[in-house]
């Protein structure tokens, strides 16, 4: 017998399929908070810092 490790699929006749798992809202959510906060953090502070720094 030959091990199992030098078998491809087409031997082995078993195809693996991959599926992706669904994303749940609230991580969704969670990116989505992030994203505001950092726009709102670049625009409040970091732009007006940078004004001042040059």
């Amino acid at each position: 017998m030959k091990d199992p490790t030098e078998t491809d699929a087409k031997q082995d006749k078993t195809y693996h399929a991959y599926d992706t798992h669904h994303i749940p809202w609230y991580v969704r959510a969670m990116w989505i908070i992030f994203w505001i906060a950092a726009i709102w953090y670049v625009v409040k502070f970091a732009v007006p810092m940078v004004k001042r720094y040059f």
